[in-house]
C-alpha cells in the first residue's frame, strides 16, 4: 500500500478525522504484516480516521469537518512498547530499603517483591496500574506487556489493571504470574485468573484495533511444581497462546532445580508444552548456547531487562547470543524504553566496544514492534496507511537533523522523555505535556505508605 492509498472501508460519520500537516515522520516498518524492518524518515502529512492512519503523503488537503494540526516540522514516531513490565511494582518506588542486608537475588525476592505482592489489595492493584500507566505515557510508552502478581487480591486483578491502563488510554498484554509459593489453593486461584481473563478476551471479539491481549503468566520456574507446569501448558493449548515467565534471571533457577532433583529449567518447560511459539521468556542471564538455540527453534521470544539485571546483581545477559525473536523490557523499574535501550547499548560497550553494537541495539528495539505485531495481529511500528495511529509527537526543538540512516543514534543520544509534547493511541490524544495527573498525589502517597507498612507484617 503506497503512502497515498487509503486503508480499509470508508470511515463512519462518527469517526474523528485528524490531519497532521508538515511533520517529520519516522517509522520502523512498512505496513505489511510480513514486512521486514525498514526504518525511514519522510516529511509530509498524516490523515487519521478513527483508530488508524488512512493516508500519508505531501500536501494533503483538509476534508470537511476535519481537525487540522500544523506540526511545522515537528517529529512523529511510533509509540514505544515495553515487552516486560510489572505495574504492581509502581508503588514500591521510593520505598525505604529493608533493614536486612540484600546480599543475594533470593534476599531481594523475600524481603521486597514477595512481601509486596502479598500486600496489594484491590484498590492498590488498580492505583498501581493507573499511576504506572501515567509514568509510561509520559515516557512515550503506548503498550505494556505486563506480568502481574498480587496474592492477596488475585480474582479480577487483571480487570483492575485493564481499568487503570484504560483510563490512561494505553494498550496492554496482561497475565497473572501463577506460582506455588502460596500453596495449592492460591496456585489454583492464579491459574483461574489467567484462564478467566483469556476467556473474557475470547468472548469480547471487538472490532478495530485490540486494546488488550493476554498471555499465560507464571512466576520463575523454581517456584513451580511439575504439575503446575503441566496445568499452565494445558491453558496455553486451550487458548493457543504463549507463556510469559521469568527464565534464568540468574543461577537460582538452575540451582533450585538441582537441589530438588528436577530437570534443567528449560527442559522442564519444554516437557510441559511451554516452549510454545510466541511464548515470552524474560532475562536469560543463565542460559547456555544450547538453550538459546532451543528458544530459536521453538520460535519463542527472549526479553532483555538490562537495568534490572544490574540492580539485582544477577549477572550480565549474553545479549549477542539472544535468539532472533528478542526484545527489551524494564522489569518494573519504570517504562522509559529509551533509557532501557541506552543502558543495553552502553553496558555492551563498558569493557571495550562490545559485540552488540548499533546493529544489535536496533535488533532489540525493533523486536518490540515485531512482538506486538505477532501478539496483537496489527502492524505496530508503521505510520503508513492502515497502521494503528499510535505515535509520539516531539516538541519543536531538535538539535541535529534526523534521517533514515541516523534514527538509532537519535534514540541513543538525542530523544528524551522531556522532549515529548503529546502521545496518541488509536488516533486519540491521550497525553499532552502539562496535563494533570489522573490521581491525587496525596492519596497515592497514603496508599503507598499503607502498602509499605503491610509489607513489614508480611515478611
Amino acid at each position: 500500500m503506497s503512502d497515498k492509498e487509503s486503508a480499509g472501508s470508508p470511515p463512519s460519520a462518527q469517526e474523528h478525522s485528524l490531519l497532521l500537516k508538515n511533520g517529520i515522520i519516522l517509522d520502523y516498518f512498512p505496513v505489511a504484516m510480513d514486512a521486514e524492518p525498514d526504518p525511514r524518515v519522510v516529511r509530509g502529512d498524516l490523515r487519521i480516521k478513527g483508530e488508524r492512519v488512512v493516508e500519508r503523503g505531501e500536501d494533503l488537503q483538509p476534508q470537511a469537518g476535519e481537525e487540522v494540526v500544523d506540526l511545522s516540522g515537528v517529529t512523529l514516531l511510533p509509540g514505544n512498547i515495553n515487552a516486560h513490565g510489572h505495574l504492581y511494582a509502581t508503588l514500591a518506588a521510593g520505598m525505604p530499603q529493608p533493614t536486612a542486608p540484600l546480599e543475594t537475588f533470593t534476599d531481594i525476592l523475600t524481603e521486597v517483591w514477595w512481601p509486596l505482592d502479598r500486600s496489594l489489595d484491590n484498590e492498590a492493584v488498580y492505583l498501581s496500574a493507573l499511576a504506572g500507566g501515567w509514568d509510561a505515557v509520559r515516557c512515550g510508552t503506548t503498550m505494556i506487556f505486563d506480568h502481574h502478581a498480587s496474592l492477596a487480591a488475585v480474582g479480577g486483578s487483571l480487570d483492575r489493571i485493564e481499568q487503570g491502563l484504560g483510563e490512561i488510554g494505553l494498550r496492554g498484554c496482561l497475565c497473572y504470574e501463577a506460582t506455588d509459593r502460596g500453596g495449592k489453593g492460591q496456585r489454583d486461584m492464579t491459574l483461574e485468573e489467567n484462564e478467566r481473563y483469556l476467556m473474557k478476551l475470547a468472548e469480547q471479539r471487538p472490532g478495530g484495533v485490540p486494546r488488550f491481549r493476554g498471555l499465560v503468566g507464571a512466576h520463575a520456574s523454581f517456584t513451580l511444581e511439575d504439575k503446575t507446569l503441566k496445568l499452565l501448558g494445558d491453558i496455553c493449548s486451550r487458548y493457543d497462546t504463549g507463556l510469559h515467565i521469568h527464565l534464568a534471571e540468574g543461577p537460582t533457577d538452575r540451582e533450585v532445580s538441582r537441589e530438588r532433583g528436577w530437570k534443567d529449567p528449560l527442559e522442564r518447560l519444554e516437557e510441559n508444552g511451554l516452549l510454545h511459539p510466541g511464548s515470552l521468556f524474560v532475562h536469560g542471564v543463565d542460559l547456555s548456547p544450547l538453550d538459546m538455540q532451543s528458544l530459536e527453534d521453538h520460535r519463542c521470544w527472549l526479553v532483555h531487562c538490562g537495568r534490572s539485571n544490574m540492580n539485582n546483581g544477577v549477572g550480565r545477559a549474553p545479549v549477542d547470543r539472544f535468539p532472533s525473536r528478542c526484545a527489551l523490557g524494564t522489569d518494573g523499574l519504570d517504562d522509559n524504553l529509551w533509557g532501557e535501550l541506552r543502558a543495553t547499548y552502553f553496558r555492551g560497550n563498558e569493557g571495550g566496544r562490545g559485540p552488540l553494537g548499533h546493529q544489535g541495539a536496533a535488533r532489540f528495539w525493533l523486536g518490540n514492534y515485531r512482538l506486538a505485531r505477532e501478539v496483537f495481529g496489527e502492524p505496530f511500528g508503521s505510520l503508513d496507511a492502515g497502521a494503528p495511529a499510535d505515535f509520539i509527537v516531539l516538541d519543536t526543538f531538535r538539535k541535529t537533523p534526523l534521517a533514515g540512516d541516523n534514527w538509532l543514534s537519535h534514540l541513543l543520544f538525542c530523544f528524551h522523555p522531556w522532549d515529548i509534547a503529546s502521545v496518541y493511541v488509536g488516533g486519540k490524544r491521550i497525553y499532552t505535556r502539562g496535563d494533570a495527573p489522573p490521581a491525587d498525589a496525596a492519596f497515592l502517597q497514603d496508599t503507598a505508605a499503607r502498602i509499605w507498612k503491610m509489607m513489614e507484617m508480611r515478611k
